[in-house]
């Protein structure tokens, strides 16, 4: 499945929920579309724009009562519907499990999960104890080989956490 946005809360008094959008195609939400919510597919009845993120109508969920009963939950599409994404965008699912090492070819270990935030998501990478976070930005990553596994990152990325701990 393919995570395309998160319930923070209910809105309204019909049902309709807030959602954090985690694609970047906005047609996931028009009317009509359909998406999976708590492995429940539902269709799209309406959605507007909204500070942050988006007001989504779903059908069957009719109630603020029930819409908050999803909070935190997401709303997901199948594999069979992944797009291509704009170059130097990647789904989550492809960059977990890529090596990381530094542009002198310090390894770093592998990406374990990413954490999405306002400004970039973050990729939380280490091996045993130490973990490194590293900001998917152009300066901070350099390189992302799909099929060489692996993702090259800038020195500075461990200069600065190297620093930290004099």
């Amino acid at each position: 499945m393919i995570r395309v946005g998160q319930v923070t809360g209910a809105y309204g008094l019909e049902g309709a929920v807030k959602v954090t959008p985690l694609t970047d195609f906005r047609d996931r939400f028009d009317p009509g579309a359909r998406v999976l919510l708590d492995g429940s597919q539902h269709h799209v009845e309406w959605s507007r724009e909204s500070q942050p993120g988006l007001v989504v109508k779903l059908r069957g969920i009719d109630n603020r009562t029930m819409a908050e009963l999803f909070r935190g939950r997401y709303l997901e599409v199948p594999d069979e519907q992944m797009r291509a994404l704009e170059e130097g965008r990647f789904y989550h699912r492809q960059v977990v499990g890529l090596a990381v090492v530094t542009r002198s070819g310090r390894p770093l270990g592998t990406i374990a999960e990413v954490l999405e935030r306002p400004a970039n998501d973050v990729w939380v990478c280490g091996e045993g104890a130490i973990e490194h976070l590293i900001p998917a930005t152009k300066d901070a990553v350099l390189e992302v080989d799909l099929g060489g596994g692996r993702v090259v990152v800038a020195d500075w990325l461990v200069k600065v956490e190297d620093a930290k701990d004099s």
